[in-house]
């Protein structure tokens, strides 16, 4: 059953060949091709693979829970933010929100607190990790002025 399926294979082949290296162009060449009787079966690859991304400094971790924030995103706020942080800043909406970045404090290198002011207050964003294991927002505190 194979090897005829190899032969209609290959006579396919030859033809398309011979079609497409027919030099002239003022005639019309038709190709027929039948199929035989046979069978095919696939199989569905079923492994996944998850990939996590992980903030590489604070000031990355800071920016995409506010961005994700601004999207209405939780599953991406998620990924450099505490479920509690998240909880906390979502009660919020973030649509159109004016947050300005005002940098890291880096006093305590290994904890620094990034803060953001918008109109009426400002939220300070303490962040823990490393480069290697990824940055995550811990504690988010909000001041009104």
């Amino acid at each position: 059953m194979r090897a005829r399926a190899s032969i209609a294979a290959v006579a396919v082949a030859v033809a398309l060949a011979a079609a497409a290296c027919n030099g002239d162009d003022s005639s019309q060449s038709t190709t027929t091709t039948r199929a035989t009787s046979g069978s095919t079966s696939t199989t569905e690859d079923t492994t996944s693979v998850t990939v996590g991304i992980i903030c590489t400094t604070a000031e990355d971790a800071a920016s995409s829970l506010v961005s994700a924030w601004s999207a209405g995103d939780k599953a991406a706020a998620r990924r450099c933010a505490t479920d509690a942080v998240v909880d906390q800043l979502f009660e919020t909406d973030g649509a159109g929100n004016t947050w300005m970045s005002q940098g890291c404090d880096r006093t305590d290198p290994g904890i620094p607190v990034c803060a953001y002011t918008y109109e009426g207050g400002a939220a300070f964003l303490t962040v823990e990790g490393t480069e290697a294991e990824g940055w995550k927002v811990t504690r988010l505190e909000l001041r009104a002025d």
